[in-house]
């Protein structure tokens, strides 16, 4: 060893710069990843509303069984789970002498802001089709 020139020492770590390039690169695919995670998350719930909205159709359907019209009908008696969703506030809305129905369901929780309302009447057209 030369006189005057310090010996470096080995040191089994990493780096400053080694360290923010691993940092930009994480925040990097979370920028890219976070909005599709979210996507996924808001579709998630729009589907569970749907399923919800068609079982409220087939309880409707047998509440006219039984009484012949749909008078008397309720969400919250009906579809306790529709009734109960935090995403969604719905709505039952009868016409044509409570011989028709719409169900609209709108979303109500800021996760589900500018996703559309969900609609489905008697005859069976359901806006999400």
């Amino acid at each position: 060893m030369k006189p005057g020139i310090a010996q470096r020492k080995f040191s089994p770590g990493f780096t400053l710069l080694e360290v923010m390039i691993a940092v930009v690169i994480v925040g990097i695919l979370t920028a890219i990843a976070y909005p599709s995670y979210l996507n996924h998350i808001r579709r998630g719930h729009q589907s569970d509303a749907q399923a919800q909205i068609m079982e409220f159709a087939a309880a409707l359907e047998a509440h006219k069984a039984k009484n012949f019209s749909y008078a008397g009908a309720s969400v919250s008696a009906l579809a306790p789970n529709l009734h109960a969703n935090g995403h969604y506030s719905s709505n039952l809305s009868l016409a044509n002498s409570n011989q028709a129905y719409t169900i609209s369901a709108t979303p109500s929780s800021a996760l589900m802001s500018g996703m559309p309302t969900l609609t489905l009447n008697s005859s069976g057209v359901a806006s999400w089709d």
